[in-house]
């Protein structure tokens, strides 16, 4: 009778084992062609203005996604990025088993400096979180003049000038430029306090931002004209909306 029983438990345990081990092949087997099918192959880049497409290629790999197009989409379906740079959000859409296409939101900067060499892209707080060899063409951050930077600017930290009012007044322009693309001056000068707005060859004068949002809507009237081969100086650094004409000085 207790060798019968020990037969029993003998096949039992041998059935088990034999279980266990097709079900472990099955999720082996199903491993290998999950990640041999939906192997990623191809990522195509959208929105990106500074950043290389092989960059952004880079950044989506770095988590551990083996090169999975599924995993890879589901841990970058949405993704904040928070280390320094131009991107702040990826967004992943599968287009075929081996290709992905990925939409890229890059930060919104303010204003970029020049300090020895280097450009440095920080926001309306001051910040800097990116930095450059130079300023790209058409993006809608303004290179920045007069800034009287102390110290060689270090990325996630506040850019080292005593003129922080210049941040709320460079991020009220940057808001503007947004709505309207034409606004964006080639370059901004701070003396002290006072913005200046340089459109080719003629300056505009917009005080020290009192004011700043009704001058740069009066601006975006005046600019069709300006720009239209004029060359000189415009005064707003006082106007209020009361006036009933606003100097422009020939060069």
């Amino acid at each position: 009778m207790s060798r019968r029983r020990s037969r029993r438990r003998d096949r039992e345990r041998e059935l088990l084992i034999r279980k266990r081990l097709i079900t472990f092949t099955a999720l082996a087997a199903l491993l290998v062609f999950f990640f041999l099918f939906f192997q990623l192959r191809v990522v195509r880049v959208k929105g990106n203005l500074h950043e290389k497409p092989e960059e952004v290629t880079a950044l989506l790999l770095t988590r551990p996604s083996a090169g999975n197009t599924l995993l890879t989409a589901l841990m970058n379906m949405n993704r904040t990025i928070t280390t320094p740079g131009f991107i702040e959000s990826v967004r992943c859409e599968i287009l075929a088993r081996d290709a992905l296409r990925v939409y890229v939101t890059e930060r919104k900067f303010v204003g970029c400096t020049e300090y020895k060499g280097k450009w440095w892209y920080f926001d309306s707080s001051g910040k800097v979180m990116a930095e450059a060899a130079s300023p790209v063409e058409g993006e809608l951050t303004p290179p920045v003049e007069g800034l009287s930077i102390s110290a060689e600017p270090t990325l996630t930290f506040v850019l080292p000038t005593s003129n922080t009012r210049s941040f709320a007044m460079l991020g009220m322009l940057r808001n503007r430029i947004e709505v309207n693309n034409a606004l964006r001056p080639d370059k901004v000068i701070f003396e002290g306090s006072a913005m200046t707005l340089v459109y080719g060859d003629v300056n505009v004068l917009m005080g020290t931002g009192e004011k700043l949002e009704l001058r740069l809507r009066q601006l975006n009237a005046l600019l069709p004209e300006l720009t239209s081969g004029y060359s000189g100086t415009l005064h707003m650094e006082t106007y209020d909306g009361s006036q009933g004409g606003i100097v422009f000085d020939k060069s």
